[in-house]
Parts: structure tokens; C-alpha cells; sequence
């Protein structure tokens, strides 16, 4: 989190967290249940480019929080990443409190996540060119005396045929 008056830092609990539980097959385990655990990101905030602005940008960011449930965007060469989070907790101290001494506002700051990391892919629709012979399948079967039927789905004329019995085995694949 980086802007010309907020400067967040040492960011916590980006990463993921499972419950797995198990059951033994004489020496081996074998993953019966998996499940997410949710997850908490923490990072300390710097508020304020001098002095004079660290309580106006603490204030105004304060208001922004207001608007939940909030989406933490994560960019890196992988692509971009979002996770939507409610504010767990920002601190307040002092001018000079926090962290370190200086001379604007260093707080602390934890978000409670309330779904797994995603990204959002964008599709595009290809239409493909007909193919004639798409409509017609078939499974057939020979009975007790050598005669061969088979079921068509589809259209049937477009394989020549008119009736629903066949006597050439040759034609039929199994």
C-alpha cells in the first residue's frame, strides 16, 4: 500500500492456510477433508507526508474503511489477485507513538478476509464452423441370429439409411 500520503509496510498473512484431517491406513494417512482457513493480512500504515497532514490522512483514510466489504488487490508478475476482507482493527496512537518515533502517525492495521485469493479471467466466444455429420451417432448390437440393428440419434438421412435394421455386419464399429 503506497500512495504520495499513505505508506503501509511489513505486510502479514498474505499467503494461504489449510485444515486437513485425516484417516490411517496402517503407515499411510490418506486426506479425508480439506478446508480454508480464513485468513487475517496485518501491515503497520505511516499516515501523512509532514506532520500537519498525518491526522487529516488518518481521518480521511478511516472514512474510506467505512465502505465494506473492502477488495485487497495484489499485483505481481503472476497477474493481479483479489481477495475481499472486513477491517479486523486499525490503531490509534500519538504523533511519535507506534512502531517508531517520527513525526506522523505509524499504526497498525489487521483485515479479517472473508473468501480465498481469485482473479478475474475475461473469455472471448469462438464460433466454429458446422460440421454436417455432428447430428448422426449410433450404437448397434447383433442378436441370436446374426442380424444387425441399431439405435440412430440424430438424422438418419444423412447416412442413407431408412430403416432401423441393418444386415451388413461389415458396417458396424463396436
Amino acid at each position: 500500500m503506497v500512495s504520495s500520503s499513505i505508506l503501509g509496510y511489513t505486510p502479514t498473512g498474505l499467503g494461504v492456510a489449510f485444515s486437513n484431517s485425516y484417516s490411517q491406513y496402517d503407515n499411510y494417512f490418506s486426506l479425508t477433508k480439506s478446508k480454508i482457513n480464513q485468513g487475517q493480512m496485518s501491515l503497520n500504515i505511516l499516515f501523512g507526508n509532514v506532520e500537519s497532514d498525518s491526522y487529516l490522512t488518518f481521518s480521511s483514510f478511516a472514512s474510506f474503511l467505512s465502505y465494506q466489504p473492502l477488495t485487497l488487490s495484489y499485483v505481481s508478475p503472476a497477474g493481479t489477485w483479489q481477495r475481499d476482507a472486513r477491517v479486523a482493527s486499525l490503531n490509534k496512537s500519538e504523533l511519535g507513538g507506534g512502531v517508531s518515533a517520527t513525526d506522523k502517525l505509524n499504526e497498525s492495521f489487521t483485515l479479517d478476509f472473508v473468501n480465498p485469493w481469485y482473479n478475474n479471467k475475461s473469455v472471448q466466444y469462438i464460433k466454429y464452423k458446422s460440421d454436417p455429420n455432428l447430428a448422426v451417432f449410433a450404437k448397434g448390437y447383433f442378436n441370436a441370429n446374426g442380424t444387425k440393428y441399431y439405435y440412430a440419434y440424430g438424422d438418419s438421412a444423412k447416412r442413407n439409411l431408412s430403416s432401423n435394421q441393418i444386415t451388413d455386419r461389415s458396417t458396424l464399429k463396436s
